[in-house]
């Protein structure tokens, strides 16, 4: 397990050039484009591997599978998404998914390469660990839409896939007729007064709740600027120190502010000023954040991918 953690440690490049700088552009003169999820795969313009043959999975290479994806895969999607369902049920579904399995062995052998230290490499591993996290994500949208409705009293389910939706609109630039976590209801029912657990609780709620809005508000619409800075601002004040919301929030500055500057990711705003008020300084740190979560400085193999698809996202859409 130790190389599945250090191989790619070195993990993506700062995509700014310090001497680069610009002024912000009328907010309403360029528009990003809408991407899919397959477009922010290649990390660093280099794709994943075509799916690999399914083939009989031998026994110590399944208890290899199992192992890294309980130890290493489904605590940090669970730790993203703020839910238990990957790491109590996942590994069932897992395990009955043919193609995810294949590229799970196959993961585990690119993990065994001799040329770690070649970044074409590392490269390429990225770029194929990037595919096999978001396809371990979406296992709860999988169950969600062959079980016809009879998981519907399964609390972590239902917030997984509907958190994996609100992330997949996040990143790819759309917008949400309507938010899918508002009254999104506690898994337990309070305690009178509530509890600190039961506080915690209703803020992870809050916040999901907070970014599912503004994904229903557009930017292009003068009448929604209070509300989304309003909104942006209720998030911040939700962080309490959570990587993930630290993550998810600076996914939105960077997706609202980003499109202020034409030359975004490419140079950042001027100037920049210690004003957390100012949108350049905003923008400049969710930018920067991001791009060192990607580099290296995640915590789990799934914030730093995330992050790698989002520093992508920039590029992708604005080609």
């Amino acid at each position: 397990m130790a190389s599945v953690q250090n191989a790619v440690e070195g993990g993506l490049q700062p995509t700014v050039n310090p001497a680069n700088t610009t002024t912000s552009s009328d907010p309403t003169s360029f528009r990003v484009k809408q991407v899919q999820i397959s477009d922010l795969l290649a990390l660093r313009g280099i794709p994943p591997p075509p799916p690999h043959p399914i083939t009989t999975i031998q026994p110590n290479r399944l208890e290899e599978i199992k192992a890294v994806f309980l130890a290493t895969y489904a605590p940090a999607i669970d730790k993203f998404f703020e839910t238990r369902w990957f790491q109590d049920t996942a590994l069932t579904h897992l395990l009955a998914n043919a193609q995810l399995m294949a590229e799970y062995s196959a993961l585990i052998e690119a993990f065994n390469d001799q040329n770690l230290s070649d970044p074409n490499v590392i490269a390429r591993l990225e770029s194929f660990e990037a595919s096999v996290v978001w396809s371990s994500m979406t296992l709860c949208r999988h169950v969600m839409n062959v079980s016809n409705g009879s998981h519907g009293q399964d609390y972590d389910l239902l917030a997984a896939s509907k958190r994996l939706d609100v992330i997949e609109s996040m990143i790819t630039g759309e917008h949400l007729d309507s938010n899918p976590l508002s009254q999104f209801p506690p898994r337990d029912p309070p305690t009178n007064p509530p509890g600190l657990s039961d506080q915690l609780a209703q803020r992870s709620l809050d916040f999901w709740c907070a970014i599912g809005h503004f994904l229903t508000l557009h930017d292009n619409e003068a009448s929604s600027a209070k509300e989304i800075d309003d909104t942006l601002g209720r998030c911040r004040t939700l962080l309490d120190t959570f990587e993930n919301r630290d993550v998810i929030y600076s996914i939105a500055i960077a997706r609202h502010l980003g499109q202020r500057w034409a030359d975004f990711p490419r140079s950042f705003p001027q100037p920049i000023t210690t004003n957390e008020k100012d949108a350049g300084a905003k923008l400049y740190v969710a930018q920067k954040f991001l791009e060192q979560e990607a580099g290296g400085k995640g915590t789990t193999q799934v914030i730093k991918r995330i992050c790698g698809m989002v520093v992508r996202s920039w590029f992708v859409s604005r080609e």
